[in-house]
């Protein structure tokens, strides 16, 4: 147990060392940090909300917003089915469900069967049941009407949360280094905590944002035709009245998108190859490129319509199949509104509208109070182990246990600066449990070396037996309290997930540190001075 080949000391050694760079940066102040050769690691651990402030917003999903969305989605589903199939019909939507009327008797026995097929069995792994996504009701004759399912209902408000949780993150924190807060609450809430946020503003503004891009084909339409659907709602069906961002004029558009922002692959911001003005280039995905393909090919000579969130921003022709993928959208923008479009269509629209049901700003007054009190308790609890370390175990046995101690804590702070770890209270908390626990080791070991010492054994026979009989009931306590870590870490959330971190990196690092990295320090200083008598 006392001997180390020389590999092995390398290893150790090299840990420490390692410990000590990446835990170095958080001791330097910003500019001293950035004086750093490259090759040094930079890193430090991030600060949450509760101890560098920011922002806290609890925001409630408009599930009706997002079943909106569905019905009318069912209903152009249904009507390009009926379309295919000459099945007359008209539908509507009214009271959160479909109202379809057939318009014969015959168009009511093509189209039945037509209509029942469109119920599909929801998956159950989504939603933890089976069931079907539309509920179809005869209400008389040629009349039907047709609902969502509370088993899609389910579905739907679930991965509505879900999306909205991923289109915020792409949002808010595009680089994913605001070490930003995302989490569920309760059935249709989501809380947004975002450390270090100083303009509020700004992200509401962001949130608020639907970024929806669609496009459209153009129907030529007279100034009556136009005036019948801006004033009075009546245009032709299938077909809507949007208006243009430029001059404040009106087109008549198909309703029904060719593609949408759904199926862009990617976006960003650049200068148009002739005019050298900003643009906003696009790359569709397989299936947008195949139906932008097909669907420019069909119109060469046509206009088509650029719709963002509801306007017109450009409306060229079609000079020829556009089948590449990839294109580019005008509108006057600047580099700076055409950078913010293009990353707001990045991150997709939201599925259903946001609002903000409650907002807090905490100040970083707050913050440095209480990480003034961690230090505070920090530095009075490695003084109060290391005073009792010295007082029971005399100054050279307390020594090595008092620098393993110091070693240990070195290294959690280096292991939390690699993973990018966000510090909060709860964190801070178990840091200093940690320090509490890391000499549990060192006292168990200790108090067996006394034993074996009393019972005649000599100094080196006594380190070496204490060590080895040790070994089994340190290993048992604290790999039981590792699997509560972990068990808070799977289970727990928030600053719960931050304790169990703290906990569980610090178990592991007292582990070493008390029983490899002390016992390195002894079985040294033991070859060296060859005492006769053990000063412990």
């Amino acid at each position: 147990m006392l001997y180390f080949s020389r590999w092995k000391i390398f290893f150790i050694l090299a840990a420490v060392l390692l410990g000590f760079l990446f835990s170095l940066p958080n001791v330097l102040s910003e500019s001293a940090r950035e004086k750093l050769p490259g090759f040094l690691p930079s890193n430090t651990l991030n600060l949450g909300l509760d101890l560098q402030g920011g922002a806290h917003l609890l925001l409630e999903v408009d599930l009706k917003d997002g079943l909106d969305k569905t019905l009318k989605s069912e209903r152009d589903s249904l009507r390009t089915i009926l379309r295919a199939e000459r099945v007359g019909y008209t539908i509507r939507i009214e009271d959160e469900a479909i109202l379809l009327n057939f318009r014969t008797a015959g168009d009511e026995e093509a189209g039945e069967p037509i209509l029942r097929d469109q119920s599909v069995p929801v998956d159950p792994s989504s939603i933890g049941g089976g069931g079907k996504t539309l509920i179809i009701t005869k209400v008389s004759d040629l009349r039907y009407r047709v609902t969502i399912s509370n088993e899609y209902l389910d579905f739907l408000s679930a991965r509505t949360i879900e999306q909205s949780m991923q289109v915020l993150r792409k949002r808010i924190d595009p680089t994913g280094t605001t070490e930003m807060t995302l989490a569920k609450e309760g059935k249709g809430r989501i809380l947004l905590q975002v450390p270090g946020a100083k303009d509020v503003d700004a992200i509401k503004a962001g949130i608020r944002k639907t970024a929806h891009l669609s496009f459209h084909k153009v129907h030529p339409a007279d100034e009556v035709t136009l005036s019948l659907a801006v004033n009075e709602g009546r245009a032709p069906i299938g077909q809507k009245a949007y208006p243009r961002k430029d001059d404040g004029g009106y087109m008549m558009l198909e309703d029904r998108e060719v593609v949408t922002g759904s199926d862009l692959k990617k976006s960003d911001e650049g200068l148009h190859p002739e005019g050298n003005y900003p643009v906003v280039n696009f790359t569709f995905n397989a299936r947008g490129a195949l139906k932008f393909c097909n669907f420019t090919a069909e119109h060469v000579g046509e206009p088509f319509a650029v719709v963002l969130d509801g306007e017109i921003i450009t409306a060229p022709n079609i000079n020829g199949a556009i089948c590449g993928g990839r294109g580019f959208i005008e509108g006057g923008f600047t580099m700076e509104s055409a950078r913010e479009l293009s990353l707001l269509l990045n991150a997709g629209a939201l599925p259903a509208k946001l609002d903000i049901a409650e907002e807090r700003t905490v100040g970083p007054e707050l913050g440095a109070d209480s990480i003034a009190a961690g230090k505070i308790a920090s530095m009075l609890g490695l003084l109060g182990v290391a005073i009792f370390m010295w007082l029971a175990y005399g100054f050279r046995f307390g020594t090595f246990a008092n620098l393993a101690l110091a070693i240990n804590i070195m290294l959690i702070t280096g292991v939390l600066s690699i993973l990018g770890a966000t510090l909060t209270l709860p964190g801070i908390a178990g840091i200093i449990l940690t320090i509490g626990m890391a000499v549990d080791a060192n006292v168990l070991i200790f108090e067996r070396i006394r034993e074996e010492e009393a019972m005649g054994r000599g100094p080196i026979n006594a380190i070496d037996t204490g060590y080895r009989r040790s070994l089994a009931p340190i290993l048992d306590a604290n790999i039981t309290t590792l699997i509560a870590a972990l068990t808070l870490y799977f289970v727990g959330s928030g600053p719960i997930r931050g304790f169990a971190v703290t906990l569980a990196i610090g178990i592991i690092m007292s582990v070493f540190t008390s029983v490899v990295v002390a016992r390195l320090m002894t079985a040294t200083w033991l070859r060296r001075a060859r005492p006769k008598k053990l000063p412990i």
